[in-house]
């Protein structure tokens, strides 16, 4: 009787709860209600719009859609059941409403990677719930193939699924390397709501759960399938057939080098994995510990790729390694050194990309290591004849450097050169006193 209340409360709110919200946007197979600004509604409905598109050709599914998702996109996050295994974003989909909400607040702080990740997870369950009769009693199937699946990279025109996700790969080790004497799989498959997502076990479950999964989909069923035929063909898997494979799956993932994968994947040359490159690439940047030393030796070996788009790619990527470890420096000089010089003598190239001179310019302001000071090529950058690139020069010296300075855009791009020169005439002479110190 309790239960039936609950889910009664539930579609009485649900009926007129986007009446609540000031905006709202309508796409085939969903509407999108949130109480941020249009702009805001604008650029994720784009980014849904993405995500259901790549998933209707992956599950082969016509338009226009035969049902419509709701999507509540709030900060609502108090007694909200987080069906995510990231604490910093609460999204949760429910079947029989198809409904799902997502505290974008707390997306907010985050990266816009972030949110997509997190629409993509919650989206990723609405599309196997309807598509697969009976996963949502499998709580490991359901879960694990949206922990696969939540890493695709999706641009204008195609997606790509990775599948690896460095994030529960590292739980799924440690909970093995952990309890190696002990079954995991039988008491994972048999697992209901509840205990699924008990809050003690439930970071556990996740990571396992994606574990098996890539395994199934990378080690089990022939590369060759495409993925909907793969997913089809572990959710007819009986459960005897799932838990013989322990032994193997365990070896699997346990051997399965982050570094090694991320590596691997960025060097791959076929068009259709471009994408994946992209995100190894940015995901190698990410790297912490005892990882650091062997992504710097990919990153930097990448420097010479002779696709374009993977060397500026790994050059983003290598001063995110070095912002987010200042030790690397000393972990590997030669190697870190060198690379340094090479970036400062992209950023002095007049002919080298605007854009991409721009953006290396924009990343540097956290990077000052030893025997590298990127001042004085800030201030001779500012009288770049490319606006962005002055632009960023300038965004960067005001973080880097202890003397006021204009840091509007429009400045950079916009003033004449005469009101310009005043004031790099000023860095100029700021520079001078500093070194005759």
């Amino acid at each position: 009787m309790a239960r039936l209340a609950a889910a009664v409360s539930i579609c009485v709110a649900f009926c007129g709860c986007g009446l609540a919200y000031k905006n709202s946007l309508s796409r085939d197979g969903f509407i999108v209600y949130t109480n941020d600004g249009p702009e805001f509604l604008q650029r994720t409905c784009v980014r849904i719009e993405r995500i259901y598109t790549c998933l209707s050709e992956v599950f082969e599914i016509p338009r226009p859609f035969p049902w419509t998702t709701r999507i509540f996109l709030d900060g609502r996050a108090d007694g909200l059941l987080d069906y995510s295994y990231n604490p910093d974003l609460l999204g949760y989909y429910v079947p029989f409403l198809q409904m799902i909400r997502i505290d974008s607040r707390a997306a907010a702080s985050n990266l816009v990677s972030d949110l997509d990740q997190v629409l993509l997870h919650e989206i990723v369950h609405h599309f196997l719930v309807s598509e697969l009769p009976g996963i949502s009693g499998k709580c490991w199937l359901n879960e694990g193939l949206a922990g696969n699946l939540e890493v695709g990279i999706i641009d204008e025109k195609r997606a790509e699924f990775p599948l690896l996700n460095p994030v529960l790969l590292k739980i799924a080790r440690r909970e093995l390397a952990g309890n190696k004497k002990r079954n995991q799989l039988r008491d994972l498959l048999r697992s209901d709501w509840k205990s699924f997502h008990d809050e003690k076990t439930r970071e556990k479950n996740y990571a396992l759960s994606w574990a098996i999964v890539y395994h199934l989909l990378e080690a089990e069923l022939p590369a060759e399938l495409p993925l909907k035929a793969r997913i089809n063909r572990i959710h007819a898997m009986d459960e005897e057939t799932i838990t013989a494979l322990e032994s193997r799956w365990r070896n699997n993932i346990l051997k399965l080098d982050v570094v090694e994968k991320l590596g691997e994947l960025a060097r791959e040359s076929a068009p259709g994995k471009r994408l994946t490159a992209l995100w190894a690439i940015q995901e190698l940047g990410r790297s912490r510990g005892f990882n650091v030393r062997r992504s710097l030796a990919i990153l930097t070996k990448l420097f010479d790729d002779e696709a374009s788009e993977l060397r500026e790619a790994s050059y983003v990527a290598f001063l995110e390694l070095l912002s987010n470890n200042p030790q690397m420096p000393f972990l590997d000089p030669e190697k870190t050194g060198k690379a340094l010089t090479r970036l400062q003598s992209v950023i002095a190239d007049r002919e080298a990309k605007p854009r991409l001179r721009a953006l290396l310019v924009g990343n540097i302001d956290h990077h000052r290591t030893l025997k590298k000071d990127w001042i004085p090529l800030l201030i001779e950058t500012l009288e770049d004849s490319r606006p962005m690139v002055r632009a960023a020069a300038a965004g960067a010296l005001s973080k880097m450097a202890a003397k006021p300075t204009i840091v509007s855009p429009l400045f950079w791009t916009n003033a004449s050169i005469e009101e310009r020169s005043v004031e790099v005439g000023e860095w100029k002479r700021w520079l001078a006193a500093r070194g005759s110190r």
